[in-house]
């Protein structure tokens, strides 16, 4: 089944409106769900308990109580553990190993399940297909769209990365828009002023990709595909052990998607790479 968050985010974007409505309320009050019932959710959106049931059915769920079980177990939006707990470490640095260690396999696992959604497809098929790719984030805090754009550029021409606000930005609609993908790579930090750039992006008509694993109400609107999938846990170190696993699969799809076409540019590449070798 797919992830709950993953299903209330895609809803948020191509639900009908009473589906939008729900899927916004269900995001926003992730910990209040617990303690809610499907009266109480058709009440406060005044919606009809009937369309409120269709909708949890929808996500899978056979009732109300089955998401409330869900949302309870905190493991359940995280990767499925073994059915032995083991007890309590004390705090060590074999310990915090081995934590980083689980938080890698946890991002690896999440972006692999993330790769069989259309939106995965989607993604690369816009970065195969456009003329010019742009890349620019929130903050260059773990330099992650530096990397994406070093390894993008391993494999297509016209990768470009935005580094500037304002004057930097115009080079994004000085492209047609059905030849031009914007990758907005969420780093941490003030989302505000890529949000503003991916809805006027959109709103002219290009390819928006957003690249995060937060959840923000504005992103089906700033973007016209949304690559995000749940941090586990919250924390800096684990949002850059998740984004560069999403990044690192996405060059990887990218170099097989576009592979029978560059052969001749990664043996010039190459030959350039042996020539500046010291």
């Amino acid at each position: 089944m797919e992830n709950l968050l993953l299903k209330l985010t895609r809803l948020l974007k191509f639900g009908t409106p009473s589906e939008r409505r729900i899927a916004k309320y269900l995001l926003e009050h992730l910990a209040e769900l617990p303690f809610e019932t499907a009266a109480t959710l058709a009440q406060r959106l005044n919606l009809s308990p009937m369309t409120v049931g269709r909708f949890i059915r929808s996500l899978g769920y056979q009732q109300f109580s089955d998401i409330r079980q869900h949302l309870r177990d905190p493991a359940s939006l995280q990767l499925p553990q073994t059915d032995i707990v083991a007890p309590r470490q004390p705090d060590t640095p074999e310990n915090a190993l081995s934590a980083l260690l689980l938080q890698q396999v946890q991002s690896i696992q999440n972006v692999y399940d993330l790769c069989r959604q259309p939106v995965w497809q989607q993604t690369l098929d816009a970065i195969a297909s456009s003329e010019d790719v742009f890349i620019v984030s929130c903050c260059d805090a773990f330099c992650i769209s530096d990397y994406l754009h070093s390894k993008l550029l391993e494999q297509r021409g016209n990768v470009h990365h935005l580094r500037e606000k304002g004057a930097g930005y115009i080079a994004v609609f000085d492209g047609k828009p059905a030849n031009t993908t914007l990758i907005i790579v969420d780093c941490g930090g003030n989302p505000a002023h890529v949000q503003r750039l991916g809805h006027e992006a959109v709103k002219a008509g290009y390819t928006v990709v957003l690249i995060t694993g937060r959840y923000y109400e504005w992103g089906p609107g700033s973007a016209s595909i949304c690559l995000m999938i749940p941090l586990v846990p919250m924390t800096d170190h684990g949002s850059a052990i998740q984004l560069l696993s999403m990044i690192e699969f996405l060059a990887c799809a990218v170099t097989k998607q576009l592979q029978s076409e560059n052969e001749d540019r990664t043996q010039r590449l190459m030959e350039l790479s042996r020539a500046l070798a010291f």
